[in-house]
């Protein structure tokens, strides 16, 4: 499943990185709040849900990984988690 996203959101979004990994942050890829709307609307289409208002915040849709660990809980009935938090690991040292 993750492939099918990848391609749908490369497809969708072509200035985003062709090689987009699984766990990239969309955000840092140049990813505005009117592409994460226009995201929503393509994922509601293309796997035939319906994201609640309740569902979508920070962090939810924010890499492929996120956004299939979503579908999955939204195609098999499975309630769908907290929001994960978006905080990114910081710089070591």
């Amino acid at each position: 499943m993750e492939e099918r996203v990848r391609e749908l959101i490369l497809r969708n979004f072509p200035s985003l990185p062709a090689n987009l990994g699984n766990t990239d942050f969309l955000r840092e890829n140049g990813f505005t709040s009117l592409l994460f709307v226009e995201l929503i609307l393509l994922l509601e289409t293309e796997f035939g849900i319906e994201v609640l208002d309740e569902e979508i915040g920070p962090g939810r849709f924010a890499t492929v990984e996120r956004i299939v660990e979503y579908l999955q809980c939204k195609l098999h009935g499975r309630p769908v988690p907290p929001l994960p938090s978006c905080k990114q690991p910081g710089p070591t040292g």
